[in-house]
């Protein structure tokens, strides 16, 4: 007999309907196309005839990285006339955009995601006259009631004719408008979708196949438009990437364990069956991790620099046929496991079970410890169970477009307790089949960004077959004026060592502490704020504990305030906060103390979306090169595809009479580079916000002045930098002096007075 908790819900709540497979005479082709079409189990024929015959045929999709991004475009476009004469959309996802008082309050997206398509199905239901399953459970009742924000399609006519008449709004003004008239925003964006002129999202809402179809975005005759695009070849990557751990896998493992011991003598046989078949590929996953061992294959390295680890690969680097091959599996059809997944419910019902199980009473007693413990161990699970879901996904990739990396359990990154554990990992290399879509149903792409370059990398890894005709670029210089920025690279410190930040040398504590010595000198000549970014968290904990030992932090302290950018992302915005507050503070220059010294990470939450103008900015010290690690097995993989590509193309571009074109393609090495080079200029790029602004850039490492000839021109790193730091950099190959002349020169023209050059620092 099945007993009720105190809220009315049965066990029989989340019993599993039967399910049975589709017939397998269907092609594997088939499956998968079908599967693909939408992720999210909803049509995007959601409006009237009337509002279908009044689908724009022709309208501009803006699409960026990240919400406060596309905030500032809306911002932007508030201020132009267009704001009043565009029908303007912003689409967000069910997190943002949830106003249900229920809903909006769970903690995971996927909950809340599951529970609204859950709600919507009850409305539809009733608007059909079909009758969905019943039971007596209080929730599955709520369920039955559907949502309420959706009850009236007028209520959303409403809302879009409001919208229509109001100035632009950004997700958090549709919020507000769907809260005053009780209509949901989410599903009312969406229906104004065909009506728009202009639709704002988010990245994963366009380049993202299974999300475009289930919003329902039509591209066909279209202009797509993309900011950021520097980010746009990695953020694809990373959409259809994905990582499941050990740890998570016994997660989902412990859960369909239990949830089998409770119903399997009333789950059909389909559900039995595919339940067994996830147990036993969970299994499979667990022993191949287990079995994986830290090897070293030749084949796999690239070599680039004289890196300790160099050709070492933590793991294993596979091909998905080989994969697949070695979890001895290759009689479970993916295609047919991914869809149970996605049509049976499972993931809903056997969280739901173990939640149920865990806590029966959580909305009627206060959390204790214990059964808070436990609640947040099953959000855990859950979000296993959907990682578990998204790997079988990539298992169906084709062979070709991606790699799997396994991690033993015993190789530690980074000191990060989940790369600790073993994992594996599907990594999506080929980012031009899933921008293919994109590419041939929209009448124009245009990528837009200030950090481009190099524009080859772009079209060699997201669309290397399109004719060189079809490709168009713009660019512009800079609107600062060229008197407003000092561009400097510097190779040696006021010493006369050379600054060499390589790998093998940029430890060696003569070298952190000639930094420490040209940061003093800074401080000494640069007003406001000085913001330095370091290669990495761990180096500029050994720069701190140096300059702390050898008593440069005290010098530093009596010319400028101190900060660093914490680890922890939560206190980014409050140490921003306090060096913003210290830069403007000018009470303490009577002691001879003003400004600030912020020490950043490349790569870090400050080098990428955070505007350090004016006095926040005035000088921004870039230390060394960036270079990813060369022993990374993913970088490594991604280099030898890029090689591959390379060379595919070289071949297929010979000309009638056998002669190879100039152009012979965009290599590894290139992209090595390049991903260095576009760190740098993301860090830089923080200063000179706006026409008035002016600032010092500094790149600190001898790297960025050598030269193969005996002119002046730039070395290779330095001819990868932005035109207008590029046309103006000053390369100081010789005596320090040199660097404070032109810094003194600068500033005091800026400030329209003399400035004082102060002592330097004791050489000893």
């Amino acid at each position: 007999m099945m007993l009720d908790d105190m809220n009315g819900t049965k066990e029989e709540d989340f019993l599993l309907d039967d399910y049975e497979s589709d017939d397998d005479s269907n092609s594997d082709v088939k499956r998968k196309r079908d599967f693909l079409e939408d992720l999210d189990n909803e049509s995007s024929n959601e409006g009237s005839d009337e509002e279908a015959e009044m689908q724009k045929t022709l309208k501009v999709f803006f699409c960026s990285r990240t919400h406060s991004q596309l905030s500032q475009f809306i911002k932007e476009l508030q201020r132009t006339c267009f704001s009043s004469s565009l029908k303007t959309v912003s689409i967000g996802s069910r997190k943002s955009l949830c106003i249900h008082p229920e809903v909006s309050k769970l903690k995971h997206s996927f909950r809340i995601n599951e529970r609204c398509l859950e709600l919507k199905r009850a409305n539809d239901a009733k608007k059909s006259g079909k009758k969905g399953h019943v039971n007596e459970g209080k929730r599955a009742k709520k369920a039955a009631a559907g949502c309420p924000m959706l009850r009236k399609k007028s209520d959303q006519r409403v809302f879009r004719d409001i919208a229509w008449e109001s100035e632009v709004m950004d997700i958090e003004d549709m919020v507000k408008l769907g809260e005053n008239i009780g209509v949901c925003p989410y599903y009312a964006s969406r229906r104004m979708i065909p009506m728009a002129d202009l639709v704002v999202l988010p990245y994963q809402s366009l380049l993202h196949s299974g999300a475009r179809d289930a919003t329902g975005l039509k591209l066909k005759g279209c202009v797509v438009v993309i900011d950021e695009a520097h980010n746009l070849v990695d953020s694809i990557g990373n959409m259809h990437s994905c990582q499941i751990s050990a740890t998570q896998l016994q997660q989902v493992e412990v859960l369909l364990n239990a949830y089998l011991g409770r119903f399997r003598e009333r789950l059909g046989a389909g559900n039995r069956r595919y339940i067994l078949t996830l147990l036993r590929l969970i299994k499979a996953l667990l022993n191949r991790i287990a079995s994986a061992a830290e090897v070293t294959d030749q084949s796999m390295t690239y070599n680039l620099m004289n890196d300790p680890n160099k050709g070492k690969s933590k793991g294993e680097i596979l091909t998905i046929n080989d994969f697949l091959f070695s979890l001895d599996v290759d009689n479970i059809n993916m295609f047919k496991l991914w869809k149970y997944i996605k049509e049976s419910n499972i993931v809903y019902k056997v969280s739901g079970y173990a939640e149920h199980k865990s806590n029966p009473n959580d909305s009627t007693q206060p959390l204790n410890k214990e059964s808070e413990r436990k609640t947040q161990d099953i959000g855990g699970a859950i979000t296993s169970f959907h990682t578990l879901a998204e790997m079988v996904l990539s298992l169906m990739s084709a062979n070709a477009d991606g790699r799997i990396l396994i991690t033993p359990s015993s190789c530690a990154c980074d000191n990060d307790f989940e790369q600790q554990v073993g994992h594996i990992k599907f990594v999506m290399l080929n980012a031009a089949r899933s921008f293919k879509q994109v590419l041939e149903h929209a009448h124009a792409i245009i990528l837009a960004g200030g950090t481009l370059q190099p524009i080859e990398e772009l079209r060699y890894r997201l669309f290397p077959q399109l004719q060189e005709d079809r490709v168009h670029t713009f660019s512009c210089g800079h609107i600062v004026p060229a008197e407003n920025v000092l561009a400097l690279a510097i190779a040696r410190g006021p010493t006369g060592r050379t600054f060499d930040f390589t790998y093998q040398s940029r430890g060696l504590p003569e070298t952190m502490e000639e930094l420490g010595r040209l940061l003093f000198n800074l401080c000494c000549v640069v007003p406001e704020g000085i913001v330095v970014f370091l290669p990495s968290f761990d180096y500029e904990q050994q720069l701190y504990s140096t300059w702390k030992a050898t008593g440069i932090v005290d010098k530093l302290l009596r010319k400028k305030a101190l900060f660093r950018e914490p680890r922890d992302v939560t206190g980014v915005e409050l140490t921003l906060q306090e060096y913003k507050s210290t830069v403007l503070d000018t009470s303490g220059t009577t002691n001879g103390r003003s400004g600030a010294v912020l020490l950043s990470i490349v790569g870090g939450k400050m080098s990428e979306g955070i505007n350090f103008s004016d006095g926040m900015g005035r000088c921004v010290v870039m230390v060394g090169l960036p270079y990813p690690s060369p022993s990374d097995p993913e970088l490594m993989e991604r280099m030898n595809f890029i090689d591959q590509i390379s060379h595919s193309l070289t071949a297929s571009k010979i000309t009638d009479d056998g002669l190879l074109p100039l152009q012979t393609g965009y290599s590894g090495r290139e992209y090595y580079e390049n991903l260095c080079m576009k760190a740098v200029n993301q860090s830089i790029g923080r200063a000179i916000r706006h026409i008035g602004d002016y600032a010092a850039i500094l790149l600190v490492d001898a790297r960025y002045t050598a030269s193969s000839s005996a002119s002046s021109a730039p070395s290779r790193q330095a001819s990868k930098l932005p035109s207008w730091i590029k046309d103006r950099l000053i390369c100081v190959r010789g005596s320090y002096g040199e660097v404070q002349k032109q810094l003194h020169q600068f500033f005091k023209a800026k400030a329209g007075k003399s400035l004082s050059v102060q002592e330097l620092p004791s050489h000893d």
